[in-house]
């Protein structure tokens, strides 16, 4: 077989491959969505027979899905433009920074979660109903997974990445100072000093060999950098400059 017949092979191969994923998400999306009619009209009919529980709990979960994005892509912008936000302060005031911003996350998915939770699921334009435990909580853990992973993560963070500082121009101020606060109460202390002794218990830290070779190491991407490049980019148009060709905003010489 001649090297530009493998190459067809390979590329075939390729694409076949990108339509199957294509087709997979397309599944994913219609079931997502079909869920999430069921989940509305579940809320509708509870409200309906005097359960306003049921829309007060639809709202608060909605709303802090909201504020979990909110602080998903604050992660990735927040790293990337650390050093140009606080010149003055060190990497490991960075790190103490993360790690209180994970309260959040751990907070909302489980409150999201119970928020959501609906005991009766009413098919759309049917008298049929579905209640007992594991169907309800089977469709708690879909329904919320995949909400919370499209929506409240992959969404933010690329869209953090894509544009790091207009993304800081709205949600620094509002978003900041909750973070800052968790971070001066210690929230995050005790997974700390667990972790310190776990790694000293394992001497898991690397030893000097080790770090002299990561000194060494080429220069790893940013992590805006590296969820930029989940959706590649379309070619500037014709006489446009090229974004890569001006830097990055926010950038300062190095």
């Amino acid at each position: 077989m001649s090297t530009g017949e493998v190459s067809a092979s390979s590329g075939d191969g390729r694409s076949l491959a990108s339509t199957a994923r294509a087709a997979f998400a397309a599944v994913l999306f219609v079931g997502w969505a079909i869920l999430t009619v069921i989940w509305v009209s579940s809320t509708i009919d509870l409200a309906a027979d005097g359960e306003v529980s049921a829309v007060i709990s639809a709202v608060l979960s909605l709303a802090l899905l909201t504020l979990l994005a909110g602080m998903e892509g604050l992660e990735v912008a927040v790293i990337d433009r650390w050093r140009v936000l606080y010149p003055e302060r060190t990497t490991s005031e960075l790190a103490a920074w993360l790690a209180a911003r994970q309260l959040f996350v751990a907070l909302i998915v489980t409150t999201a979660t119970i928020l959501s939770h609906r005991s009766e699921l009413t098919i759309p334009f049917t008298s049929e109903t579905i209640s007992g435990t594991t169907v309800p909580k089977l469709f708690d853990i879909v329904w919320t997974g995949f909400t919370v992973l499209w929506f409240a993560q992959i969404l933010p963070k690329h869209m953090a990445a894509t544009n790091p500082d207009r993304y800081l121009g709205v949600l620094r101020r509002p978003l900041f100072p909750v973070v800052d606060l968790v971070r001066k109460a210690g929230v995050s202390k005790p997974a700390e000093a667990v972790a310190s002794v776990v790694e000293r218990r394992l001497d898991w830290p690397l030893t000097s060999a080790q770090q002299i070779q990561e000194s060494v190491l080429p220069r790893e991407e940013s992590l805006g950098h590296i969820w930029r490049e989940l959706i590649p980019e379309t070619p500037p148009a014709s006489g446009a400059p090229d974004a890569r060709d001006q830097g990055e905003p926010g950038r300062t010489g190095e």
